[in-house]
């Protein structure tokens, strides 16, 4: 069974595993977001779990999962299927956080870092990314600030 680790880093989940090449690409956008934002590696900030055994691991088993109850984390990252499809390798992010467990927004890879440190820091919540990328007209997807 899954469990969340224990680490003040943020965690993101690889749950796909069905193109290598688009996952080392992922990453490589990753990167280049943490080094573009931060001048550090992503690697500093984020726990990546790239894992097998967390294959096909859905917002609804994680959810789900007793273990959330005891965790410190207000907010996880997959990188499932549907990241790996676009170019953009939007990363989705799922709120932990009690009154807003479940809220869900994608965010592209050129974003990310930004979006961590905010969304980790509580500056801006992940229902405000899901609302700045509805109303740029990106229904669901996190694209950057107007």
């Amino acid at each position: 069974m899954f469990v969340l680790p224990e680490t003040v880093k943020a965690v993101l989940i690889r749950t796909d595993f069905s193109d290598q090449q688009a996952w080392e690409s992922c990453r490589s956008a990753i990167d280049a977001s943490a080094m573009a934002a931060f001048d550090a590696s992503i690697d500093q900030d984020v726990e990546i779990l790239d894992d097998p055994a967390n294959r096909d691991l859905t917002v609804e088993r994680l959810l789900a999962l007793e273990s959330l109850e005891d965790t410190d984390h207000t907010f996880v990252m997959l990188a499932d299927r549907e990241t790996m499809a676009s170019t953009e390798y939007p990363i989705l992010f799922l709120d932990l956080f009690e009154d807003q467990r479940g809220a869900t927004v994608r965010v592209v890879a050129s974003e990310l870092s930004e979006a961590i440190g905010n969304v980790d820091n509580g500056n801006i919540t992940i229902a405000d990314y899901a609302a700045a990328a509805e109303h740029a007209g990106d229904k669901g997807v996190f694209r950057g600030f107007a």
